[in-house]
């Protein structure tokens, strides 16, 4: 491989990291690196997307760093306590959905095609601390989303034919 596809796929894990950590853009986008590495196309999807993944589940890790830090820190949670509609959102909301569905939850959420990953994994983040679980739900979540954004490409491109 020459430098200009290890740039591309660098340039894969790298924003991959950003839309777990900080950038709420769909992590769809990447795929379309694919299309343009040297190797056969089913070669270079599966490269994208492993990718892909190991960059998303290294961008959780640093979410969860900061999401669990920030809402344990006192002054945050003091603050976000004096606010009504929070304290209800966070006990019965946030709290029982990731109480319910611990790490299935959240590779659920991450499996959604098109929706930003920042929501759901720092809403996870708040509340869970494990980053072994957390790095291979993020992992596991986003090759099904991807998997299911290539079934869907594929049936609309079977369709039109």
């Amino acid at each position: 491989m020459s430098s200009s596809p290890l740039l591309l796929l660098l340039f894969v894990f790298v924003y991959s990291v950003l839309v777990a950590a900080v950038l709420p853009f769909p992590a769809e986008a990447i795929l379309v690196v694919a299309l343009v590495l040297p190797s056969p196309l089913f070669v270079s999807i599966a490269i994208v997307i492993l990718i892909a993944a190991t960059g998303k589940a290294v961008g959780s890790l640093v979410a969860l760093r900061i999401g669990y830090g920030v809402s344990h820190s006192s002054p945050v949670v003091r603050l976000f306590e004096r606010v009504p509609y929070y304290r209800g959102f966070k006990r019965r909301t946030l709290t029982d959905f990731v109480r319910r569905y611990r790490y299935y939850g959240l590779v659920i959420t991450l499996a959604i095609p098109f929706l930003p990953d920042t929501a759901p994994i720092y809403a996870f983040s708040v509340l869970e601390n494990r980053p072994a679980l957390f790095a291979a739900a993020a992992f596991v979540g986003t090759v099904i989303r991807f998997v299911i954004i290539l079934v869907i490409a594929g049936g609309v491109v079977t369709a039109g034919t």
